[in-house]
Parts: structure tokens; C-alpha cells; sequence
């Protein structure tokens, strides 16, 4: 030992070279417990880049080695944070399937180095924070692990979500652990786990507090290294013995499992079935099977498009997490929410959960009762599913202030609020009104957001008093699940005004992408032409029925004719006529295509869709499977036919690209157009706004995949046949000409 001390301990002669390294440190107790901090310099997070992982490499070796250590305490230096996985930047560097398939098998030599260390040395992963995959299969190489007790504390094996899997001995070790069924469940779903569920399914040995988690994890560490304490090991009930050490079980449980997945997935993912194999792999053959079979699938998985494109939204994600406006100078606390319907009540759930004060106000009594009994429904749910605590049940709850018209108090409540979002009636004159009560009512610095879905917002502020103080915030229905938040700052909106906003969102837990004050703003503008050409396809005899089903093979969450009758046939109609404005056109021929008309008898007729029983399809008949289409939605079908085109034998999956490419043009005329910033944030907004396939990327990683030039093409066909509403734009002229891609 020499001299060097901090904290009463020492560092070993061996180990002195350690200090010297960048991202962990090395400090010995006088009983020979190694205290490794991790600590990757430069990062909020402890990621595996590669300086980070020569340096655990190089301490690996160094306490094999060195024999004054006797147990190893793996610890973190951030507080809040233990190891977050590997930096995804370093699989866009890998450019073969073999070389990916190598970077893992070097990992996972480290990792058996680690576990094959525990009879001699034993390792106690003391666990706060982020947890989340190479790092948990760091943490489950060790003989114990030890939680934090910490909101922050979660342990999970996400690879799935970006089209991976674990690579380093995680598809062999966590069944070991929590047992075959439990370890399936995490890696193909990507859930997080918080502390308390991870010591009831023996995840990790114990859960103690932050404070006290380095000095628990340094005494278990001497215990077990002088024999006093014996490692845990997992008891196996007859039915885990069953399902995985048997022929018979593992194959019901495997088929079930790959039954399951199919369903999900509809086969469009490759992730999921490459784990079941990982796993069935090493519960039949051993671990060094399955360490390989894991290493030969990463390396695969690494070079699909999927991945490629799972990647580049987490990418997108984010960036979108960052405010580029700076920090706020306006400090929102109080959020006040007018409409109790279920977009106000949505966004007032979202933010009160996340801790905000809101008041959420509506006309009347019936109203506001609505509104509540919406949000206490949606908690009780998640209380009853144990996806939340009762605390955080009754706290988010008593963060919501209801109020009325009829409440004298109301005005008083709304003196102290620092933003508030109007949430209703889609109509210029009614938000006209509204934005003048809340400037004669609320202080001078609040802002006022409208969640409008099309209407512009420098329109909506162009009577305000204050219309600096006026933004954009549309939200997507149910707000309190979709994850995508546009804000849109209009002309005069102030930095401060849109840098709160934006902050806001975040703090809401939203995606946030920053969008242009134009109709529709980013989203439905592109929605729209494709909804036009939706129309447009069954008016030239596509089967309603097949073309939903279609729409869905190819990705999407629900068919285009079943979005229609979800978003109600009325608000499709208006936000469509609102697209289409008045002369000069918002969008030009760009929403020809159909006769829209189609739309005004739907809504004449009271086919609004599913709210009132009956749109498109018949929403009355109770039936599993596709619901029919409804008598008098057929009659008027037949009213709007096409008098000379029939696409009704034409092949479904070209209907489908035609009306993909039919998005596509009006993504691209919003990046060219300077709409959105960037093609990430197109890709963000289709994928969480309106569920553009998540394996495709988004809209214009799609296009890349394809080929621009290909896409050109495909543009330049449809434009002869259909109409100028396809004709290319110029930036994808371009694109093609060059040889370029969206993403460069």
C-alpha cells in the first residue's frame, strides 16, 4: 500500500495507474474492497463509448490481478446516474456485419471475465440511476446487486427499441436471473424497471437508500468476501423448472412467445424473434452458445434498415429533448386549461402529473365533472395496474384545481397563472374572445397558448393586446398518452414566449418539435393531401375494407378510412376546409384529387364517425374484426364514384405507396418550405403524431431507404396518370440529381 489517502482509504500499488485514467477511478478500503466510480467525463450520463470501456477494460484487469483486493464495489461518480448502456453514435461507425458481430464478442469476454471473478472476488453493483442496457448486463455479472431507492434508479434492456439486441451476455444471464418468462418480457417490450419490482423478481438483492446505498454496498462486498454472506441464488418453482428446463416447456413457452411477438410485430420487426432465439439458444446449449448465436444476431441486426431507422429517431427524440430557444426566463408553475373536454382534460393530466399547478376550467359544472372524472379515470387505471403509486395518484390529482364559469373565485385563480392553453371550439371568433378575457384576467407575463389543430396562430393573436405573449402548443389526441408536442411561435411571438413553451413540453414529457405558423402547422398540413388522396382511391373503387387492412401491413397503427371515422368525419371536413382556405389556396392543387364534397353529405347525414355509431363503417355491430361499411355511407360512396378511372383490381400495395408518396410530397414541401428545421424533426412528428411506421423511420428516412431518385421516379409516374397534385418538388429533384440523401 502507499501513502495516498482520502476518506480513510487507500490506493493500492497496482491499482495507482487507475487514478490516471479519464473516466474511472479506483480507491481500496483497508479491508481490500475495490470502490470503482464510474464517471465518463463531459456526459450528463455513463455511456460505454470506447475511452470509457478501454478504461473498465484495463480496471478489469488490474483488480484480476492485483491480490491485496479481495471484493469490488462498482459504483457511479454522477450522482443519478450508474451506466445508461452504450453510446448508440458508435453502431452508425460500424459498417459490416462482421465487424459488429466482433465489438460484441470482445464485450462479452470482458463481461465472463467479470462473472468468472465472482467465486475469488466478488463484485456488488451499487445502483443509482439509470441502469439500462451494457450497463445492467455489467451489473448482472456480479454477485449482488444493490438499488437505490431513487425515482431515477430504473434497470431495463432497451436494445429492442432500436431494432438490437443485448450483445453482452444479456440474453443469457437476465433469464438465469429473474427466470425465462420475466427475461422475455423485458427485452422484447424494452420496460423499465424501478427498484422495489426489481427485488421482487430478484433483479437486484436489495433497495436501500441513495445515501446509504456505498457504504451497504462496501459492507455486503466484505461479508461476502470473508464468507460471512453466500451470494443469492435463484430458487427455481416447478413451473420456471418446467418451462425452461424441460424440451416440452421450453417449446410452449417459445411458441407462445413467438405467437405473441408476430402478432405485435406483424413480422416487420426482426429484434424480437432474434432474442427468443438468443434465449432458447443458451437455455438448451449452455451459455457460450448462446453468447455466440447473441453475437452472430447483433452483428446481423446492426446493418438492417429497421435498426437504422429505430436508431435515427432516437436520434430525433433527442435533440428534441434540447430547448434551442435557451433557458426560459419565464418560470411556469401554474397551468391554466380552458376546455374540460378530452383534450383539455388530457393536457391538464399530463402536466399535473408531472407536476405543474393546473387549473382547469370549463363552462359549467356537467362539464368540468366530465373533464375530472376522465383524468381520475385514466389514474385509476394506472394505480390499479400498480403503474403508479398512490402517493403520486392523490398528488397528481390534488394538482388539478377545477373551476366554472358560475365560481366567482375563477378570475382570482387565473391572476396567478404563468401560461395558459385554450382548448376550445376551432373557430377564429371564439379564440378572439377567449385570448381578450385572459389578457383582461391574467398577469402581464403569462402566456397564452392555443392548441389549435389548423388555424394560424398570427391570425388568433391579431386582436391580442400582448401578441408576443401568444404561441402555438398543439397537442395530439389523447393528449395525455401521444407523445408529440408542435409549438408554434407566429411573426411576433418573443424568444421567451416560445423558449417557455418549448420548456414546458419538455417538462410535460412531449417530443417537441418546433414548427412554422402556416395552416396546419407540420403535421395535418401533411396530413391532409394524404386524406385527399385516401378519399380519392375509394372514389375510384378501392375496397374501404382491404385498403385499411393494407394501410396497416404496411405499418400504420390503423387504417386510413378508420382514422377518419376516430378523428370524426366533422373535424376531418373542417380541418380540411381549412387547408384548403380561401382563394389563393393554402395548398394550391396540392389537395386535389377527390371530390371532397363527399365529405359535406357524409356530415349532412349525421355519418360523423365512431363517436356517433356510424361514419364510413357501421360502429354499431359489436363483431370482432373489421367493422362493415354502413348502408348509407355505401349509397353515398356510389353518389361519388369516378365516372371513368377504376383502381379497383390495381394491386393494394401500390395503392398504399401511392398514398405514402402522397404524404411524402407535402413532408417534403414543409422542409423545403422551412416549416420544419430539419428532416429529423419530419420524421419525429410523422412517427409520434400521426403513427408513420417507426420501422420505416419516418417519412424521409423511408425515402432514403427507397432512394431518392427512386422516389423521383415513382413521383414523375403518378404525376402522368393522376395529376399535378404529385408533381415532385424541387428539393427531391435536387436530392436525386446530386445523388444525396435527406439524412446526410
Amino acid at each position: 500500500m502507499i501513502a495516498s489517502r482520502r476518506a480513510g482509504r487507500v490506493v493500492s500499488a497496482a491499482l495507482r495507474e487507475t487514478r490516471r485514467m479519464r473516466h474511472v477511478e479506483v480507491e481500496v478500503t483497508p479491508k481490500g474492497v475495490a470502490v470503482v466510480r464510474m464517471n465518463v467525463l463531459g456526459e450528463k450520463q455513463n455511456t460505454f463509448n470506447e475511452e470509457f470501456y478501454q478504461d473498465m477494460e484495463a480496471m478489469v484487469e488490474r483488480v484480476e490481478k492485483d491480490e491485496s483486493v479481495k471484493a469490488v464495489v462498482l459504483a457511479s461518480g454522477k450522482k443519478g446516474s450508474w451506466i445508461a448502456g452504450a453510446n448508440i453514435k458508435q453502431i452508425e461507425e460500424i459498417k459490416s456485419v462482421e465487424q459488429a458481430s466482433e465489438m460484441v464478442g470482445v464485450g462479452q469476454k470482458v463481461m465472463d471475465r467479470v462473472s468468472d471473478m465472482q467465486k475469488k472476488k466478488p463484485w456488488i453493483a451499487a445502483i443509482d440511476g439509470a441502469c439500462l442496457g451494457g450497463g445492467l448486463e455489467m451489473a448482472m455479472t456480479c454477485s449482488q446487486r444493490i438499488a437505490s431507492s431513487s425515482s431515477k434508479t430504473v434497470l431495463g434492456v432497451p436494445e429492442v427499441m432500436l431494432g438490437l439486441l443485448p450483445g453482452w451476455g444479456g440474453t443469457q444471464r437476465l433469464p438465469k436471473i429473474v427466470g425465462a418468462a420475466n427475461a422475455l418480457d423485458m427485452m422484447l417490450t424494452g420496460k423499465m424497471i424501478k427498484g422495489d419490482r426489481a427485488r421482487k423478481m430478484g433483479l437486484v438483492d436489495s433497495v436501500v437508500d441513495p445515501n446509504a446505498l456505498e457504504r451497504t454496498a462496501i459492507a455486503t462486498a466484505e461479508q461476502l468476501a470473508d464468507g460471512t454472506t453466500k451470494p443469492k441464488m435463484r430458487k427455481l418453482g416447478w413451473m420456471d423448472w418446467f418451462l425452461e428446463k424441460t424440451p416440452v416447456g421450453r417449446n410452449i413457452m417459445f411458441n407462445q412467445a413467438t405467437k405473441k411477438v408476430m402478432k405485435q410485430t406483424k413480422g416487420k420487426y426482426p429484434a424480437p424473434i432474434d432474442i427468443l432465439e438468443c434465449v432458447k439458444t443458451g437455455l438448451e446449449s449452455g451459455h457460450a452458445a448462446g453468447s455466440a448465436k447473441e453475437a452472430t444476431k447483433f452483428g446481423a441486426l446492426s446493418q438492417t434498415a429497421e435498426s437504422r431507422s429505430l436508431r435515427g429517431l432516437f436520434y430525433g427524440q433527442t435533440e428534441c429533448k434540447k430547448n434551442n430557444y435557451g433557458e426560459p426566463s419565464v418560470d411556469v408553475q401554474t397551468i391554466g386549461v380552458l376546455g374540460a373536454g378530452l383534450m383539455g382534460a388530457g393536457i391538464a393530466q399530463c402536466s399535473a402529473s408531472k407536476g405543474f399547478r393546473v387549473l382547469l376550467k370549463d363552462r359549467d359544472t356537467a362539464g368540468l365533472t366530465k373533464g375530472e372524472q376522465y383524468i381520475s379515470g385514466n389514474l385509476g387505471k394506472k394505480l390499479k395496474k400498480k403503474r403508479m403509486t398512490l402517493f403520486n395518484h392523490d398528488s397528481t390529482l390534488a394538482n388539478v384545481v377545477g373551476l366554472t364559469d358560475d365560481h366567482s373565485s375563477w378570475t382570482r385563480h387565473f391572476a396567478n397563472a404563468d401560461l395558459v392553453v385554450e382548448a376550445v371550439f376551432e373557430e377564429l371568433g371564439v379564440k378572439h374572445k377567449v385570448v381578450e378575457q385572459m389578457e383582461a384576467v391574467c398577469p402581464e407575463h403569462a402566456i397564452i397558448a392555443t392548441n389549435t389543430s389548423t388555424l394560424p396562430i398570427g391570425d388568433i393573436a391579431s386582436k391580442a393586446k400582448r401578441p408576443e405573449n401568444i404561441v402555438g402548443m398543439h397537442y395530439f389526441s389523447p393528449a395525455e398518452v401521444m407523445q408529440l408536442l408542435e409549438v408554434i411561435p407566429h411573426a411576433t411571438t418573443s424568444k421567451a414566449v416560445t423558449s417557455a413553451a418549448v420548456d414546458v413540453g419538455i417538462r410535460q414529457g412531449k417530443t417537441v418539435i418546433t414548427v412554422k405558423d402556416v395552416p396546419g402547422f407540420y403535421v395535418n398540413r401533411s396530413l391532409g393531401p394524404m386524406a385527399v388522396e385516401t378519399l380519392a382511391c375509394v372514389q375510384q373503387g378501392v375496397d374501404p375494407i382491404a385498403l385499411n387492412q393494407a394501410k396497416m401491413d404496411f405499418g400504420w397503427p390503423v387504417g386510413p378510412i378508420s382514422l377518419l371515422d376516430e378523428v370524426g368525419i366533422d373535424v376531418t371536413t373542417h380541418v380540411l376546409k381549412n387547408l384548403l382556405g380561401e382563394q389563393p389556396r393554402y395548398l394550391g392543387n396540392r389537395m386535389d384529387g377527390a371530390d371532397l364534397g363527399i365529405m359535406d353529405d357524409f356530415v349532412a347525414a349525421g355519418l360523423l364517425g365512431k363517436k356517433a355509431g356510424k361514419g364510413f363503417f357501421d360502429h354499431s355491430v359489436k363483431a370482432k374484426g373489421p367493422k362493415p361499411v354502413h348502408a348509407e355511407a355505401k349509397k353515398i360512396l356510389d353518389k361519388y364514384r369516378h365516372p371513368t378511372k377504376d383502381c379497383s383490381k390495381v394491386p393494394m400495395e401500390q395503392i398504399v405507396e401511392r398514398i405514402a408518396l402522397r404524404f411524402c410530397v407535402e413532408v417534403m414541401y414543409c422542409l423545403q418550405d422551412g416549416i420544419i428545421a430539419s428532416p429529423r424533426e419530419g420524421d419525429i412528428g410523422a412517427v409520434f403524431g400521426i403513427g408513420f411506421p417507426p420501422f420505416r423511420g419516418g417519412p424521409f428516412m423511408w425515402m432514403d431507404t427507397v432512394g431518392p431518385a427512386v422516389i423521383l421516379e415513382k413521383l414523375q409516374a403518378l404525376e402522368a396518370e393522376h395529376g399535378a397534385h404529385f408533381a415532385p418538388p424541387k428539393i427531391l429533384v435536387d436530392k436525386a440529381a446530386k445523388g444525396e440523401l435527406f439524412h446526410m
